[in-house]
């Protein structure tokens, strides 16, 4: 897939660097400590298409970074074999902190647990700097399906087995494993049916092709407004603004919590202190009130952790979805 960056041109260090002998994932050579770090521009690989909800946050997030660490960042969108084509470019470049990854569940967990052959081990080869936003997906469901509540919908789903539908953006997706695990936590039987991207399972779900999806309050509130879709939950801790009267799935009595989530990643090997530097930055870069705005509007919040808080929560996240991933047998495409 092609590679979009915001800034072009060559970086003959790096590329010499490529050339002389690329390192395997999780074998790279640290650059040691190194108190003058950044002293050149450094990349931000962000593994989807320019223009969407994850390149929006780290343009403005690199933005920050480089008044913060007073040096030019680099916006590279590497897409492709659901980000995982931009994580491996990251973990093929040298572990000095030049090279970053705004990284999410579809490259970090979902398709490389899904892949029979997956080109890195996420826990292994990378290393969170920490996290960044954190949002929940919203339960939506057309409103000729006669269910104003989660407990109406699951009464339905039992007295139907496999007759409800649930759409998706994709096979492994999480607006995909977010319907297998409610139904996995509810007892209950719905039929995937998975399609090319959120909107048009958004388009069918409205147009009662299929009756449920879940999917980020962004793109579904405008049409929950207009009534269009109804929403029966939200998938976070607690209530969200935008939806003040929508229940949480455990207040509906299904106990499951989904958030999807951006966060700050280097390769394995980066030396601790440069770390810490760019923890340091991010953390105040999370304090940027247009870098806050836009997380917002995507329907999610600022998710500020330490490196060592973001490993436990990554753990956490990827526990809960391999668990599922293997149970339910989802494999990728």
């Amino acid at each position: 897939m092609p590679s979009t960056r915001l800034i072009s041109g060559t970086r003959p260090f790096l590329l010499l660097l490529a050339l002389a002998g690329a390192v395997l994932p999780g074998r790279h050579v640290s650059a040691g400590t190194n108190p003058a770090w950044p002293a050149r521009p450094i990349t931000l690989v962000v593994p989807f298409p320019a223009g969407g909800t994850t390149d929006t946050v780290a343009r403005l997030l690199s933005r920050s970074l480089s008044r913060q660490l007073n040096q030019t960042m680099v916006v590279d969108n590497k897409s492709g074999a659901s980000g995982t084509l931009g994580a491996a470019q990251v973990l093929r470049a040298p572990a000095d902190g030049y090279t970053l990854l705004l990284g999410t569940p579809a490259e970090q967990i979902n398709a490389p647990m899904m892949m029979s052959r997956a080109p890195y081990d996420a826990a292994r080869d990378f290393a969170p700097a920490g996290c960044v936003s954190r949002g929940p997906n919203v339960l939506v469901v057309n409103p000729g399906l006669q269910a104003r509540t989660v407990a109406e919908l699951l009464r339905a789903a039992r007295a139907r087995p496999g007759q409800i539908n649930f759409g998706s953006a994709g096979n492994g997706n999480t607006s995909h494993l977010s319907g297998e695990l409610f139904a996995q936590t509810a007892g209950i039987d719905l039929t995937h049916i998975p399609y090319r991207g959120n909107a048009p399972a958004i388009a069918d779900t409205i147009g009662g092709q299929v009756q449920m999806m879940f999917s980020n309050p962004a793109t579904v509130l405008p049409h929950i407004r207009s009534g269009t879709l109804r929403p029966l939950a939200v998938t976070s801790h607690a209530r969200i603004a935008a939806l003040p009267d929508v229940p949480t799935l455990r207040e509906s009595g299904v106990p499951v919590e989904i958030y999807s989530w951006t966060c700050l990643f280097v390769p394995s090997g980066t030396p601790k202190d440069i770390v810490g530097k760019l923890h340091a930055a991010l953390a105040k870069a999370l304090d940027d009130r247009q870098l806050g705005q836009a997380i917002e509007n995507s329907g999610a919040e600022r998710f500020p952790t330490t490196p060592e808080e973001a490993s436990r929560f990554l753990a956490g996240e990827r526990a809960l979805w391999g668990n599922l991933i293997h149970s339910r047998h989802i494999h990728a495409d």
